[in-house]
């Protein structure tokens, strides 16, 4: 089920918590992280910002001990984008805004091996999303990704997914395959862990997890992706916008299934 478009808007329509949103598409942050980047604001107009965002989805909270730290949900933000952008967008428009995007980008410094030229930088994704579905329904769409999974290296490919400890997930065509990930941890009906490079290529190291929770007849299903290696700007900003096209697509699949 989709946020409340309503919220979505009041959130998006104040320039602070849009800058809010900017600094977290680069990375999670504290609280306290957020309330420095602001010096103009106190910290319980930061928090008051936060809790907006907070209650449109747009941001998830995750605590860590005693602090509080922030997550960019782009859910919310791809749900308005397909309801209210997509249908009148044009392949130039488009094409412009990345032009703008790239030439307005500042760059960013990564973080350099010292034993190695490559460049090495982390992910660390948060999002949720509800689903109109039991979520013993819900997990078992997810112990069948190979019929609905979206992304394919190949266009005429299988998708597998072993559902039990130390099973493949993986794409196969004709001459090959790819694994995306290996099983490390599932819980029946409300948790699914797994490590790998999800599609990166180069060195990565990374870790998905799903966690379900059940709230009345809904499910509310909770994702983190966590990697680190060989990762840049567009990929962190593809896997994010990836992940929420991947959430609304089960949605679909669990609404067609009946």
């Amino acid at each position: 089920m989709p946020p409340d478009s309503d919220l979505v808007w009041k959130a998006l329509a104040d320039p602070t918590r849009r800058a809010i949103l900017d600094l977290l598409r680069d990375r999670p942050r504290t609280t306290g992280d957020v309330a420095e980047s602001f010096p103009a604001l106190t910290r319980f107009g930061v928090m008051k910002h936060l809790g907006v965002l907070e209650q449109a989805e747009l941001v998830l909270v995750r605590r860590r001990g005693r602090e509080r730290w922030n997550y960019l949900n782009g859910v919310p933000l791809r749900s308005a984008y397909e309801r209210w952008m997509r249908p009148y967008a044009d392949q130039w428009a488009d094409s412009l805004l990345r032009l703008t995007d790239t030439v307005e980008q500042p760059e960013k410094g990564s973080i350099m091996s010292t034993t190695s030229a490559l460049p090495l930088a982390s992910m660390d994704i948060a999002q949720e999303t509800r689903v109109a579905a039991p979520r013993e329904k819900v997990f078992d769409a997810l112990c069948k990704m190979g019929d609905w999974w979206p992304h394919r290296f190949h266009e005429h490919s299988q998708v597998h997914f072993e559902p039990t400890v130390g099973g493949r997930f993986w794409e196969e065509w004709g001459d090959g395959g790819a694994l995306y990930a290996t099983v490390d941890r599932i819980r029946r009906p409300e948790l699914l862990e797994c490590t790998g490079p999800m599609g990166m290529s180069g060195p990565v190291l990374g870790v998905f997890t799903i966690n379900l929770d059940e709230d009345g007849e809904q499910t509310v299903l909770k994702l983190t992706h966590r990697a680190y290696g060989d990762i840049d700007e567009e990929t962190r900003t593809g896997y994010t916008e990836g992940w929420g096209r991947i959430m609304g697509v089960l949605s679909s699949y669990l609404g067609l299934a009946g």
